[in-house]
């Protein structure tokens, strides 16, 4: 109960950045954006209505359409964008404490990519949604077996189209900037948090290692059998995987058993499996 309630404060959060992003920076700089929002800039010339109210009402309609033919369980996790992002844009953009920040192009496009990124992060990380074009995704999914990605790149590439066409070429640029911004900043929150560090170490010493590892630092191996490409003698080669915190005292650890092991470090980004994602034999 406290993990699905933590979630829907998390998506609440992420709710709130994505809608500072565009109230505070991207609408005010006029760039142009993908998604429910930048189709209702473009309806706004035709539509001389409020903004907000415009993405109220299309969040309305693709949530009706999602209730029909999505499915409860996926609808109702988009619920709270559908309700809560309108309102939210509307009250950061007559928020005006951040104008002197947003007046310079660059940075307001650099400001907006990361709070998009981090808020939109934190919604998949609830595993949330956060409406809009996801539904529609969902549904021709569903009906007719198009994969949610290709129908999310259309939408987003027809609504930057319509705004590009009729907007100055810097706005389409610092749009960009935005996206490209958000794109990787998603990733490293998506990626918080399970980043680990690999470890080859080479040893003759590879048993004692292996105690040190096991007994002080707690940390799973696995040995791989290996040649020497000089001497040709066989070895044993320790693979591990540890946390960032560990590695320097690992690593003096080794070289405290033998100043001449040969150690590879490498970044990964994601570990599944027995000890990580799953509990380890008692």
């Amino acid at each position: 109960m406290k993990k699905r309630i933590g979630s829907y404060f998390m998506i609440a959060a992420g709710g709130i950045l994505t809608a500072a992003a565009f109230g505070l920076f991207i609408l005010k700089q006029e760039f142009v954006a993908g998604g429910v929002t930048g189709f209702s800039v473009v309806l706004q010339h035709f539509i001389p209505v409020n903004l907000s109210l415009i993405v109220l009402v299309i969040n309305l309609l693709l949530f009706a359409l999602g209730w029909i033919f999505a499915g409860r369980e996926f609808i109702l996790k988009t619920l709270i964008m559908t309700l809560l992002f309108p309102v939210l844009l509307d009250v950061f953009s007559r928020i005006q404490a951040f104008d002197e920040l947003s007046a310079d192009p660059l940075l307001s496009s650099l400001i907006a990519g990361c709070l998009l990124g981090i808020g939109s992060g934190m919604i998949l990380r609830a595993n949330g949604s956060s409406g809009g074009f996801d539904i529609l995704g969902v549904i021709l999914n569903k009906k007719l077996h198009i994969p949610i990605s290709a129908v999310m790149y259309a939408c987003d590439f027809t609504v930057i189209l319509s705004q590009a066409v009729s907007k100055p070429l810097m706005k389409t640029v610092y749009g960009i900037v935005v996206i490209l911004c958000c794109s990787l900043t998603i990733n490293k929150v998506l990626m918080y948090g399970k980043s680990q560090v690999e470890l080859l170490i080479f040893s003759s010493q590879y048993e004692k290692i292996r105690k040190e590892l096991l007994q002080t630092y707690d940390a799973g191996m696995t040995f791989l059998n290996a040649e020497s490409g000089y001497s040709r003698s066989t070895t044993k080669v320790i693979l591990t995987v540890i946390p960032y915190t560990k590695v320097h005292e690992v690593k003096k650890m080794v070289y405290a058993i033998d100043a001449t092991a040969f150690v590879v470090i490498d970044d990964i980004h994601s570990v599944a499996g027995k000890g990580y994602t799953l509990e380890r034999d008692s």
